[in-house]
């Protein structure tokens, strides 16, 4: 049937590209085996290096035949050990110093300065927590600070602060160069890194603007002070996506608690109406072992369970050996837990509040999503400007695909990364209610979800040439 790229997998597959996957054919083999949206990380790209991944992926959606989406990962205000630091092992029980780089301290940081930032209570954790530190007295440079959790340092170690709101910038330097690079690019989407505060959403797409771009944002939740209730709040407000960055999170707070907020940022997310990632060592095991551990697999599963939009592999397809594999056994695990006979009765997929901002388009979303399950309708098609009306649609989870159709190529990548939502970029401009009906109908039929004499739900704005917000639903059979 058609050309359909809807396998029955509603949630989606992020593929960071890296020195193992960075080529055309190796983007095209992850297209092939189930990538819909490909991670561009900066923190390990200089600007002149994104454009030419973008116009990898641009390569190989052509291949392929549908929509796929790229976004470039800023790094943002990561701290690290600095470079002349010496390796050294801290002993628990005894006590150290910690400065800027080029202060002779035995840890030194790079990107801020603890004398200043980092008072008496404060931990400092290295090495994703596995080394903890606790700031007991200032002195003119440097901290002194007791080692509650010895280990090995090293340059290039993550820092955290839980403890601490820094006064550090939201976007870097770097950050600045691959701002212009990525939207001179192409760019579909931009995640940013660290993020404390709504302002720091805020901050980016002012930039973003400056540049004349219009792109959305994805906030990564991997400090302690932004999963905090107001300031959760704030930032779903602020931003288009979220990604809960796992490997930081579980450091700013702890291991145990990394699951209890999963759950908590996907739901809180979804009642929002934005898409979510999962991530971080989702199939680490996979870097080089051909099939993932059963734990790996529960976890794949269970971000499913619990309400993702989408799940992303870092260094499994980055550096891995076998980066289409990974695409491929995650996408097999995510099939297999949508099959589960109780996975749209879990507490994540339960009706969300009712949308305040769009109420009109909500409640022909929330009729849609009954309709198909009442009807057995084959699938819901979307006509959409701005991508919105498809985002609603998939937080109602509807038991069958939306096809999103748009005029527009952006909003249509954006779209490869919502729940169960296949995009279709479509060249004509319907004029009227019938004229949508009769491209809902065509276009079902040749990207293979519907086949004659199915139901189709078919929602849009009228009038139509006024594009106007999404105000009618309409149940068609194909051919009747």
């Amino acid at each position: 049937m058609g050309d359909a790229d809807d396998d029955g997998r509603r949630v989606k597959i992020v593929a960071t590209l890296g020195p193992a996957s960075a080529t055309p054919a190796g983007v095209g083999d992850l297209a092939r085996a189930g990538a819909d949206v490909f991670r561009l990380n900066a923190a390990h790209l200089t600007p002149d290096g994104i454009a030419p991944l973008v116009a990898m992926v641009r390569g190989a959606e052509a291949a392929i035949g549908h929509p796929l989406a790229v976004f470039c990962d800023l790094a943002g205000p990561k701290l690290r050990v600095a470079k002349g630091t010496a390796p050294a092992a801290l002993v628990e029980g005894t006590a150290v110093t910690v400065g800027a780089g080029g202060s002779g301290a035995t840890v030194e940081v790079e990107g801020m300065e603890p004398a200043r930032e980092c008072p008496p209570g404060t931990r400092v954790l290295l090495h994703d927590g596995k080394v903890v530190l606790l700031v007991t007295a200032a002195r003119a440079a440097v901290v002194r600070a007791d080692v509650v959790r010895g280990g090995a340092v090293a340059p290039g170690m993550g820092v955290n602060l839980p403890d601490v709101e820094t006064s550090l910038t939201s976007l870097t330097e770097h950050d600045l160069g691959c701002i212009a690079a990525a939207l001179d690019g192409g760019i579909d989407a931009f995640s940013l890194s660290f993020v404390r505060r709504a302002a720091d959403v805020t901050a980016l797409r002012r930039r973003i603007a400056a540049r004349g771009g219009a792109v959305p944002v994805i906030a990564k939740l991997e400090k302690a002070q932004a999963v905090a209730s107001d300031a959760l709040a704030a930032i779903l407000a602020a931003a288009d996506g979220i990604m809960v960055a796992r490997g930081d999170l579980g450091a700013e707070t702890s291991p145990e608690m990394v699951p209890v907020l999963q759950k908590r940022i996907l739901k809180a997310a979804r009642a929002a109406g934005i898409p979510t990632i999962t991530a971080t060592e989702m199939l680490e095991s996979m870097i080089h072992e051909p099939r993932p551990t059963r734990a790996e697999a529960s976890d794949v599963a269970n971000a499913a369970f619990d309400g993702s939009d989408a799940v992303m592999l870092s260094a499994e397809t980055a550096i891995g050996d076998r980066p289409a594999a990974a695409v491929a056994a995650c996408a097999r695990i995510v099939r297999e837990a949508e099959r589960h006979p109780e996975f749209r009765t879990s507490w994540a997929v339960a009706p969300p509040a009712f949308d305040a901002v769009d109420p009109v388009a909500d409640a022909i979303a929330e009729a849609a999503a009954a309709a198909v399950a009442h009807l057995g309708a084959a699938a819901i098609v979307c006509f959409t400007q701005s991508g919105r009306t498809a985002r609603l649609l998939a937080r109602h989870r509807p038991a069958r695909a939306v096809l999103a159709l748009t005029p527009h190529a952006g909003v249509a990548r954006a779209l490869a990364l919502v729940w169960g939502v296949t995009s279709r970029v479509v060249a004509e401009q319907p004029e009227d209610h019938e004229d949508v009906v009769a491209l809902a109908e065509r276009e079902a039929l040749r990207v293979g979800l519907a086949a004659a004499g199915d139901l189709l739900v078919v929602t849009h704005g009228a009038p139509v040439v006024a594009r106007a917000l999404t105000n009618l639903m309409r149940v068609r059979r194909i051919g009747g």
